[in-house]
């Protein structure tokens, strides 16, 4: 069977028409229709038949139909997956997320990667606002709800706790209660950041946990610095909530305090346009962070 008229079989059958498809396939009425008698001869069947509205398949000819739909479908995937190889993670690359994230899970891991993609050049840019994949390929946040355009994969799970350090516990004390925290300095982002902040409410638990909804706790330093936030908990500044994965990552030696709560748990998806589902460096990517995360001992 000759696979270029079985081609125009099909885009006339989609089409409705001659005249639709011979504006698709570039060529004169004329010639699409001693095409399709060629192809009737040489399958010895009826293909088309002509109604008030142009054209319709016969039953052969929707026979025929659904094999070349099948046969055309399976040429397009082959055509993907021949040139869709190694070679193809190449190019631009970018990717925006927090900055801590940025900080501890992307450089964190993805030198092997860069290394084995010498061709691959990877962009990433930090922000602390709401941001999704407008101005890059990838996001790396929490989920975006009422965003059907956009596949969000599961990359990981931060479980926050509270966390001080030895000299500061010796000097004021463990609290025993989420109640004792009224008592003890606390360091938390700085609330006017939390109207546009992507995780919202979730960083400031330490504030509420133990008291009334409408009367949160007054932290004794506000940052809008997760790093800076940090190296001030370690200095003996106060009682920090601080994701379990993070303070093991960077070893900062940090005492866990009121291990019995259990603080929010954030889930952190690798987003993109659905439009670009098949690209391989954004699949790459993504599966090589996901094993390479979730292959360390996080906790």
């Amino acid at each position: 069977m000759n696979l270029e008229l079985l081609k125009m079989f099909h885009t006339i059958a989609c089409a409705g028409n001659m005249t639709k498809a011979s504006k698709i396939l570039n060529t004169s009425q004329s010639s699409l229709s001693r095409a399709m008698q060629s192809l009737e001869y040489q399958l010895k069947i009826k293909l088309f038949k002509r109604n008030s509205r142009g054209i319709s398949l016969t039953i052969d000819g929707k026979r025929v139909f659904e094999y070349a739909s099948k046969l055309m479908q399976e040429n397009e995937d082959f055509l993907k997956s021949f040139y869709n190889n190694d070679t193809e993670i190449k190019g631009d690359l970018k990717i925006v997320t927090t900055a801590f994230l940025a900080e501890i899970e992307l450089i964190g891991h993805l030198l092997p990667f860069l290394e084995e993609h010498q061709q691959l050049n990877i962009e990433i840019k930090t922000a602390s606002d709401s941001f999704d994949t407008e101005d890059a390929d990838i996001a790396i946040r929490s989920f975006l709800p009422y965003r059907p355009d956009l596949e969000q994969l599961p990359l990981l799970t931060h479980h926050h706790k509270l966390w001080a350090s030895s000299q500061y516990l010796e000097r004021f004390s463990i609290p025993e209660t989420s109640q004792d925290l009224d008592h003890h300095r606390l360091l938390a982002f700085s609330l006017d950041k939390q109207k546009t902040i992507i995780y919202g409410d979730w960083l400031t638990w330490l504030l509420y946990i133990g008291s009334t909804p409408d009367r949160p706790r007054k932290p004794f330093l506000q940052f809008t610095s997760q790093s800076g936030l940090l190296n001030a908990a370690c200095k003996g500044y106060g009682i920090l909530q601080f994701p379990q994965e993070w303070i093991h990552l960077t070893k900062a030696g940090l005492v866990e305090v009121l291990p019995q709560l259990e603080g929010p748990k954030i889930e952190i998806c690798y987003i993109f346009n659905k439009k670009n589902r098949n690209s391989k460096k954004i699949d790459a990517l993504y599966k090589y962070l996901y094993a390479s995360i979730h292959k360390e001992a996080r906790f």
